[in-house]
């Protein structure tokens, strides 16, 4: 029976939604990615937020790309970092490098998240058999795309933000409620809780793992045609294709 797996960071660990083509799920949360693959190798597919990919010399294309569809959620979109700056030993260092190879700087947003794409790239040069299941998405282009290719008007960690995407999720996966009902007080409850004030985590995990199990044909990338880093690695956003939304919406009309 086929599964699979989203992932988002989630402070402690990556917090990961798995789903099941008869319905069934799990949610976990893993201290590395070598402990998800330990696990769930045998996953169709793994969607992960984080940057895989690296450039040697400039903006990644899909990053440049992502945030322009966003438009009032763009800065969820940070420029990812340079091969060269990633591996650099501190945030100075990597100022300075990522600005002689790329021409520009690192945002804080992005040097924080340097230990996760650090983690994932070497992960992903140790097990080559890997790089087909293991796959970058965006939470936010994705619900950009079940929101009917539209941005959404309030961030994710705003009351509103948080209800208008679970209702997307609701809408496109019927365990969604189930699973977001009992993950917030699983994980983000009491005080000493793996993914405190984590509640947003859950959801941008959940649509990971909604968008790899859609087909391959009701999935997207961004750009369409991604190029390749120096380690062949593809520097792209996988996220779902408004093609079902379209594809109920004509049902409902003819009911």
């Amino acid at each position: 029976m086929a599964k699979y797996v989203g992932l988002d960071w989630a402070s402690k660990g990556w917090f990961g939604v798995i789903l099941r083509d008869d319905g069934g799920w799990e949610t976990d949360l893993f201290p590395s990615i070598w402990s998800v693959w330990k696990y769930h190798s045998d996953a169709a597919d793994i969607l992960v937020d984080v940057p895989i990919g690296l450039s040697s010399d400039g903006k990644r294309t899909c990053d440049v790309k992502a945030k322009e569809k966003l438009s009032r959620q763009q800065r969820s979109v940070f420029y990812t970092p340079v091969r060269e700056a990633v591996y650099s030993q501190n945030i100075d260092e990597a100022k300075t490098t990522n600005e002689k190879r790329a021409g520009f700087s690192i945002q804080n947003q992005a040097w924080g998240v340097v230990p996760r794409i650090r983690e994932v790239d070497e992960f992903l040069d140790a097990n080559p058999g890997a790089r087909d299941r293991l796959q970058e998405t965006h939470p936010e282009v994705c619900f950009y795309s079940l929101n009917g290719q539209t941005p959404l008007d309030n961030a994710k960690t705003t009351r509103d933000g948080f209800r208008q995407r679970k209702s997307l999720l609701v809408d496109e996966s019927p365990e969604a409620q189930e699973i977001i009902a009992e993950c917030i007080p699983r994980y983000t409850t009491p005080d000493y809780a793996p993914m405190v004030g984590g509640a947003d985590d859950i959801l941008d995990a959940l649509v990971a793992a909604v968008t790899a199990r859609r087909p391959a044909d009701e999935r997207l990338t961004i750009p369409d045609a991604p190029p390749t880093d120096e380690r062949g690695l593809p520097m792209q956003m996988v996220y779902p294709s408004n093609t079902r939304q379209a594809r109920l919406s004509s049902l409902h009309a003819h009911q």
